[in-house]
C-alpha cells in the first residue's frame, strides 16, 4: 500500500507553505512529495489502484486537471481538496472521501461522478456542476456560487447535515430529472427543513419545498424526496386555472407521521386566474384538495399530510369524478366552490373544514356530497351544497339543499372512515326508494329526507334502530330527487332518477 501524505508544514514551491497544486498526469505516490513542482502538462491527476492519498487536517490540495480514484484507491480528506475540475471516483460501492470538505470552484461546467461520500460539500462555481453518481453529504452543502444539476442521481443528506448559503434562481438544487433531494431525519425529528430546489428549464426558477413534521417515526436510512417538473401535471383534465409546476415528494422508512408542506412558485407558473387556485394532493387518485393559493407570496400549503405524492395548484373547469377537501380554512371575503361529477368529501378523518366569518362556500357534486366531522361555519359563514342535474358545477348558481351556518360550533370532532354513509337503490327507479345505512350511528337516530331539484320537501322520516327505510316516489313526476340524510355532525347528500 503507497500513501501520498501531505502535512502542514511540508515545504513546497514559494508561495505554497500548506496547498499542494497538482498539474499534469500525475500518479499521486511518494515520489510526488519529492518533486512537488513537476509538471509536464494539464491532464488528470490519477489515484492508482491500491493507493491512498491522505489531505491532512489544515492542508489544502488544488487539483487544476479531473482528480480521478482509480477502483481500489482512496482519498482520505481531513483538509481542504479544491477541485478545479472534475472528480470521478471509480469505486464501485459508495466511498467515503474522508471527514474534510470538498470545494468545487472552477471556472467551466464540473462533474462530480461516481458514488461518493463527502462530509462537506462546498459548491462555488457560477458555471454550475453536475452531480454524475449518487452522492451522500454527511456534514454541511455550503451554496455559495452556482447551480448543482442532479439529473437521473440523488443528492442525500444525512440526518446531521445542514445547508448554508442563500439559495435562489442563480443558486439552487435543480431537480427536474429521475434523481431527488433527499434529507434523513434523525430519530425523533420535529420541526422544519426547506429543500433548495427549482429548475434551469429556460429561465431559471427557484421553487423551494419546505416539509414542517409535527410528529413521525424516523429510523435509521429514512429519508424525504423532492423532484419537480416544470410543466402542467400531466392529466388531461386539468383545465383552466392552474399551475405549470408540481412537485413530487417521495419518503421511505418514515411512518406514522403528521407534516406541513408550503410550495413556492414563480407567477410565471399560472395559467388562468391565480385567486382560484389551491393546493391539491393528484395523485393518487381522488384528488385531495387543500387550502387556495397565497397569491401574494405565491405559495401553496398542505397541512396534516400524512402520505406523501405529487402536488401542483389548480382549479379546474372540468371537475374530478371524485375530490377530497381536506384541511381548508376559507378566510374573511373569499367566495369559492369546490365539485366533483361523483362524489365529493367534506372533512371527516380527523382533517377540517372552515368556513370563517364572511367566507363563503359552494359545493357541487353529480351524485353524492358527505360533510362529515371537522367541518365548522362560523358566524357569517355560508356553506351551500347541492347535486347538479345538468351537469353544471362550479359558476352556476343552483338552490342550495345544504346550508351552514352553526354558530361556531364543531360540526364534526371524532375521527370517521372515509366510506359512504348510505347507499340509494334501485337506481334509476320506477316507484320505491330504499336507503341503506352503513354506519350504527346513523341507523341509531338519523333524519332521511327527499327533495325535488327546486329544493322543496317531499318526504322525511325519523328513524331509529332501522338499517335501511324505503320512500315510495309514486305519483310523483320523472326526474332527479335528492336524499338526504342528517344524523348528528354527519351529513350525505345522494342524487335519485325516477323514469317513467
Amino acid at each position: 500500500m503507497k500513501k501520498c501524505i501531505i502535512l502542514p508544514g511540508t515545504r513546497l514551491p514559494a508561495g505554497l507553505q500548506t496547498t499542494l497544486k497538482i498539474f499534469g498526469r500525475n500518479q499521486l505516490v511518494a515520489l510526488l512529495l519529492f518533486f512537488p513542482w513537476f509538471s509536464p502538462g494539464m491532464a488528470d491527476n490519477v489515484i492508482t489502484s491500491g493507493t491512498t492519498m491522505t489531505v491532512s487536517s489544515g492542508t489544502t490540495l488544488i487539483s487544476s486537471g479531473n482528480l480521478v480514484v482509480k477502483n481500489g484507491a482512496t482519498l482520505s480528506n481531513a483538509g481542504t481538496v479544491i477541485l478545479e475540475n472534475g472528480l470521478a471516483n471509480e469505486n464501485p460501492t459508495p466511498n467515503l472521501l474522508g471527514t474534510g470538505t470538498i470545494v468545487c470552484t472552477g471556472v467551466a461546467p464540473q462533474t462530480i461522478s461516481g458514488q461518493n461520500i463527502i462530509q462537506n460539500f462546498t459548491v462555488n462555481n457560477a458555471a454550475g456542476i453536475t452531480i454524475g453518481g449518487n452522492t451522500f453529504v454527511n456534514g454541511i452543502l455550503a451554496l455559495a456560487s452556482g447551480k448543482v444539476a442532479l439529473g437521473s442521481n440523488n443528492l442525500l443528506l444525512g440526518p446531521s447535515a445542514t445547508i448554508s448559503g442563500t439559495p435562489s434562481a442563480s443558486l439552487m438544487i435543480i431537480v427536474t430529472g429521475p434523481g431527488e433531494l433527499r434529507k434523513e431525519f434523525p430519530s425523533g425529528f420535529t420541526g422544519s427543513f426547506t429543500f433548495p430546489v427549482g429548475d434551469n428549464t429556460g429561465t431559471p426558477e427557484y421553487s423551494p419545498v419546505t416539509l414542517n413534521f409535527s410528529g413521525g417515526t424516523f429510523p435509521a436510512g429514512n429519508y424525504a424526496g423532492v423532484s419537480l417538473a416544470n410543466s402542467k401535471y400531466p392529466d388531461p383534465t386539468i383545465l383552466g386555472n392552474f399551475l405549470n409546476r408540481y412537485w413530487t415528494i417521495t419518503e421511505s422508512g418514515i411512518t406514522g407521521f403528521t407534516c406541513n408542506a408550503v410550495f413556492q412558485y414563480v407567477a410565471g407558473d399560472v395559467t388562468g386566474d391565480e385567486n382560484k387556485i389551491s393546493c391539491t394532493r393528484v395523485d393518487p387518485l381522488p384528488w385531495t384538495t387543500y387550502g387556495p393559493a397565497n397569491t401574494t407570496l405565491h405559495q401553496l400549503a398542505a397541512t396534516g399530510i400524512t402520505t406523501f405524492s405529487s402536488f401542483t395548484g389548480l382549479k379546474s373547469s372540468i371537475p374530478p369524478a371524485n375530490q377530497e377537501l381536506a384541511n381548508i380554512t376559507v378566510p374573511d371575503g373569499l367566495t369559492t366552490c369546490y365539485d366533483a361529477t361523483q362524489v365529493l368529501t367534506v372533512a371527516g378523518n380527523g382533517k377540517i373544514f372552515i368556513v370563517e366569518n364572511n367566507g363563503s362556500v359552494t359545493l357541487v357534486a353529480g351524485n353524492r356530497i358527505s360533510i362529515l366531522p371537522g367541518t365548522k361555519v362560523y358566524p357569517g359563514g355560508y356553506l351551500f351544497a347541492h347535486i347538479t342535474t345538468d351537469g353544471t358545477y362550479c359558476g352556476a348558481a343552483k338552490n342550495s339543499i345544504v346550508a351552514g351556518l352553526s354558530n361556531g360550533e364543531t360540526l364534526g370532532i371524532e375521527p370517521v372512515v372515509k366510506n359512504q354513509l348510505i347507499k340509494v337503490y334501485p337506481n334509476p327507479t320506477v316507484d320505491m326508494v330504499i336507503v341503506e345505512f352503513f354506519e350504527d350511528s346513523i341507523a341509531k337516530g338519523a333524519q332521511v329526507t327527499i327533495y325535488n331539484m327546486h329544493g322543496s320537501r317531499l318526504l322525511q322520516k325519523i328513524i331509529n334502530g332501522e338499517t335501511r327505510v324505503q320512500f315510495s316516489l309514486s305519483g310523483k313526476p320523472a326526474g332527479i330527487y335528492i336524499v338526504q340524510v342528517q344524523s348528528g355532525d354527519k351529513s350525505e347528500i345522494a342524487k335519485v332518477i325516477k323514469s317513467n
